[in-house]
């Protein structure tokens, strides 16, 4: 008797723990937390209340500060001067916590459409070492999205892991669909406590 209530707790149990395993929640943002993407772009997290962080990005082309939903990481605003406006650009919505394999969802934003779709894990080494990270898929289209018509639409792929809190690289499908390919990789980060 023992043996069956054993095995029925296993039955009931066990998959709903290995599956909420591969479930990933939003991480936790500290102020000076700060990742390095190739050699140019420097992302760095300058403030945090209780539902948002301030996110300055360092790029040679100048700087932007955007503002990020604490429990999707979401973009909500990007900053003009001291005034928040509403995000409306590419990516809104890349991360979209929580995650999980199999996970898809839709944004769009001027005349573009974009789909993302958690695919599942992999190992990946970067200049900034070796990563377990969840790969998404992120497709953009031009026009709108309609179900049975196939629109002229390009390929990214996107590796998140955990242990860094963000994104360790990016790689871009070679494809007419694009006007230049903006691949990079994380060369080093500091998570702050």
């Amino acid at each position: 008797m023992k043996k069956i209530i054993l095995l029925s707790f296993l039955v009931l149990f066990i998959p709903a723990i290995v599956s909420g395993q591969d479930k990933v929640e939003a991480p936790v943002w500290n102020i000076g937390d700060k990742w390095i993407l190739g050699a140019s772009v420097t992302i760095l997290v300058e403030n945090a209340d209780e539902s948002t962080y301030t996110v300055k990005y360092s790029t040679p082309g100048g700087e932007s500060i955007l503002v990020y939903e604490k429990s999707s990481l979401n973009r909500l605003y990007s900053m003009e001067k001291d005034r928040q406006v509403p995000y409306e650009g590419r990516n809104r919505t890349l991360l979209n916590f929580p995650l999980e394999i199999g996970k898809s969802w839709k944004d769009k934003y001027d005349t573009y459409f974009e789909r993302f779709t958690v695919l599942g894990w992999e190992q990946i080494e970067v200049p900034a070492g070796k990563y377990k990270a969840l790969k998404l898929e992120y497709k953009q289209g031009k026009g709108e999205e309609k179900a049975g018509r196939t629109s002229k639409e390009g390929k990214a792929w996107y590796w998140y892991s955990p242990d860094v809190k963000y994104m360790v690289k990016c790689l871009y499908e070679r494809s007419v669909y694009w006007d230049a390919f903006y691949d990079w990789e994380l060369t080093s980060f500091e998570l702050k406590k």
